[in-house]
């Protein structure tokens, strides 16, 4: 995933919005319309709606109105340049209109002088506030020169000066306030403007921080579909492309253990966690609430890598107790062993005293096979996976096997039951795990029958290894405790070499167990919790 984040600096100062056009336009449209109105009242009379004094001045007044509207409309449309300009001069041109007008319907009674308040207010919001200001005082000024002339020159006239002293201080007031008004909506917009670039930057750090998880992060929505899984969940998962993901398809183990945990999940909690461990995925769920859509977040963390350093660290401490095993136990079981072959050699001891010195050496072997089999465990090198075909692999170990004279190649019977035989193991590993079954199969097997090596799929693993006898097989009430450490049915044995087989399966995130087949034989099966991807990179082995 890609996120997208803005180096852009922000803005620290307050800047004059000087080419809002469109507010421009809707100012000449409101202008047009008025104009309109005005001029049609000179063809009606009397008219309804205002009281007109002198027709002459009324009727070329409003139609100067309605041609300079038109003007302006063009004017907005084709000349970008001039905002200041063509802004001054049409609230000067209005300012201008509407006083004749108002004299001509009656001076400053007609009420007509309350359209300037709506040119002073545009000024406000339009241009600075000293302009605004500027206009406000003009227009008191007209307002005055119409209020004396109309005084003089008209009988009877009922205007007060009081009242053009009121409108003239509407005017002033009108524009400090609406230019303080405009101040505070730019600035709360400003302030909405820094805050979506703090969430945008939030929200890619986020995405940014979710991405570069150790973790998995998948977020479903109310429909399970996938709104957002992070590079550490396809890594888990073993998806290439997420595009086409679906959790049906995808994640059918997932999309199970998604609903067996929705009955538990508390709708009014975003806190209750369901973990669940699958194919060393360690998996917990999350309730979220966002703008009332509930929403699914689930958690994936993979415990192969802790099992394996758990593993790292066990091996760390036996291999400083094996040390001192082999200097404290070698040195005198050495002596032991050496005095009892000088013991052997005399010929001054009878069958029984020669019967008591074999079991010496026999007790003595073992115990040095024991110490053998412990430092094997302690010396054991962190695992080295690659890929591995065993369609070619697997005839290649067969036939170094034999070679070590265990057994012929016609003992064993291999059969590959998959069309993907790949898996990802130390190659090291794999051939001691095998070389010692194919020993335990040809040491306990009956003789002159043969020994399968199956490799197969079931649902719960996509790759499993069995290496199956056909001797007198196991009690099965000791089938589970095989691979304990030093457990074993034979005198001969050291009861640790299924213990190692178990030690390098978790080392390789892999599992053994043990059934009685078919056959009445042992077989030993050697599961893999995942498969390898990307064939075409993979070297054979």
């Amino acid at each position: 995933m890609q996120t997208l984040t803005s180096n852009k600096p922000l803005d620290s100062g307050y800047k004059t919005r000087s080419t809002n056009w469109t507010s421009v336009r809707l100012l000449n449209v409101y202008r047009l319309g008025l104009s309109t109105i005005f001029f049609g009242q000179s063809f009606i009379s009397p008219s309804p709606l205002l009281n007109i004094v002198n027709l002459t001045l009324y009727s070329w007044t409003s139609f100067a109105f309605l041609i300079l509207a038109l003007v302006w409309i063009v004017a907005s449309w084709t000349e970008r340049r001039g905002f200041k300009r063509q802004v001054s001069l049409q609230i000067y041109s209005d300012t201008v209109l509407i006083i004749l007008l108002m004299h001509a319907c009656g001076g400053i009674t007609s009420g007509l002088g309350m359209l300037l308040i709506i040119s002073v207010a545009v000024t406000g919001l339009l241009t600075e506030q000293a302009m605004a200001v500027l206009f406000a005082s003009l227009a008191s000024l007209g307002l005055l020169t119409e209020h004396v002339y109309s005084v003089i020159n008209i009988p009877g006239y009922t205007g007060t000066s009081t009242q053009v002293g009121i409108l003239g201080a509407s005017l002033i007031a009108t524009a400090i306030v609406t230019h303080n008004l405009i101040l505070r909506v730019r600035s709360s917009e400003r302030l909405i403007q820094q805050r979506e670039r703090d969430v945008a930057l939030l929200s890619a750090l986020n995405q940014e921080i979710i991405e570069n998880l150790q973790a998995g992060v998948i977020v479903l929505n109310r429909s399970d579909q996938i709104r957002h899984i992070n590079r550490a969940a396809l890594d888990m998962l073993h998806i290439a492309n997420k595009r086409s993901i679906t959790m049906e398809k995808d994640c059918p183990k997932l999309l199970n253990a998604l609903e067996r945990w929705r009955p538990t999940a508390d709708a009014e909690s975003t806190s209750p966690a369901f973990e669940i461990g699958i194919d060393n995925i360690q998996v917990s769920f999350r309730q979220l609430e966002s703008e009332g859509q509930p929403n699914t977040m689930i958690f994936l963390n993979d415990v192969s890598s802790i099992r394996d350093t758990m593993q790292q660290a066990k091996l760390a401490s036996l291999g400083h107790l094996t040390a001192s095993i082999a200097h404290e136990i070698r040195n005198p079981l050495g002596a032991i062993s050496y005095a009892a072959e000088l013991l052997n050699e005399s010929d001054e001891f009878d069958d029984a005293d020669q019967r008591m010195i074999e079991i010496i050496n026999q007790h003595t072997l073992r115990i040095n096979n024991i110490i053998e089999d412990i430092l094997k465990i302690s010396r054991s090198s962190p695992s080295v996976k690659e890929h591995i075909n065993l369609r070619s692999w697997l005839p290649v170990f067969i036939d170094r096997f034999c070679q070590s004279g265990m057994a012929d190649a016609e003992t064993f019977i291999l059969e590959i039951e998959t069309t993907n035989p790949v898996l990802q193991f130390d190659s090291g590993h794999l051939s001691q795990i095998l070389t010692n079954l194919c020993t335990n199969a040809c040491v306990h097997g009956d003789d002159g029958k043969p020994i399968t090596i199956r490799v197969f799929e079931t649902e719960a693993y996509p790759l499993c290894i069995e290496i199956a006898d056909q001797g007198p097989g196991m009690n099965s009430d000791i089938l589970d405790q095989i691979f304990e450490p030093f457990y074993t049915t034979s005198h001969q044995g050291s009861g640790l070499g299924l213990y190692i087989v178990g030690q390098l399966c978790e080392l390789n995130n892999a599992f053994i167990s043990a059934k009685i087949n078919e056959n009445n034989g042992t077989s030993f099966i050697l599961q893999m919790t995942s498969l390898a991807t990307d064939l075409e990179q993979q070297p054979e082995q």
